[in-house]
């Protein structure tokens, strides 16, 4: 069985995402008529609380209150997805700092006055900013993936071209990809399927069949 790893999570987490660009469609209830993107998203929670990036009650809590009458908002379906919080970073307020030695030195190479002092939430900043701006260019990489047949010489042309540029972004933004790892999952965890399986609640379903019969 296959063992999962930090790019693998990241690498779904983008390819669920180009596949369903409404997050408010990041729910069981809107995807239950279309079980490939299910799955994926079942996939994605599970790895999410495998990896320890999920939030705490604590954290759902401070979301969902009224102030007015310190009331809890139960959660509705559509917030329960961990994804979005995975994207913004809300994990790392979880940890300590000291899990990010090397991040933290890259951040400190920054400082401009004295008064430039390390604290905990540059490393959500860090990565925050970084995600987005990761986002923004899984777009950009995925501009060709749609197109199954070049219906002109001038399209095919252009196909060529920004694949060539594509493929030299790939190599340089796998750089911001390694620190993107390294915050995610600083022990470097790795899961075997069977474990998702038994403790994450791990679709076993095949996934390529299933996207075959839905070709």
């Amino acid at each position: 069985m296959k063992t999962w790893t930090t790019k693998d999570l990241l690498y779904k987490t983008f390819e669920f995402r180009g596949m369903v660009p409404n997050s408010n469609e990041w729910n069981e209830s809107s995807l239950k008529y279309n079980q490939p993107r299910l799955i994926r998203f079942k996939r994605l929670n599970s790895l999410l609380k495998a990896f320890d990036l999920t939030r705490t009650e604590k954290q759902k809590n401070s979301l969902w209150t009224i102030l007015s009458g310190k009331k809890k908002v139960k959660e509705s379906e559509m917030t329960k997805n961990e994804i979005e919080p995975f994207l913004r970073g809300d994990f790392i307020h979880k940890r300590e700092s000291a899990e990010y030695p090397r991040i933290q030195e890259l951040i400190e190479k920054e400082k401009s006055f004295d008064s430039d002092t390390f604290e905990q939430r540059d490393i959500y900043s860090f990565y925050h900013h970084l995600m987005k701006y990761r986002i923004e260019i899984d777009k950009v990489l995925r501009h060709n993936s749609g197109v199954l047949e070049a219906s002109s010489l001038g399209f095919r042309s252009a196909i060529s071209l920004t694949s060539e540029l594509n493929n030299d972004l790939y190599k340089k933004v796998e750089q911001i990809d390694e620190m993107l790892f390294e915050i995610i999952n600083p022990k470097n965890l790795t899961f075997g399927e069977d474990i998702l399986i038994k403790q994450y609640g791990f679709p076993k379903e095949d996934l390529d069949a299933i996207d075959m019969d839905n070709y």
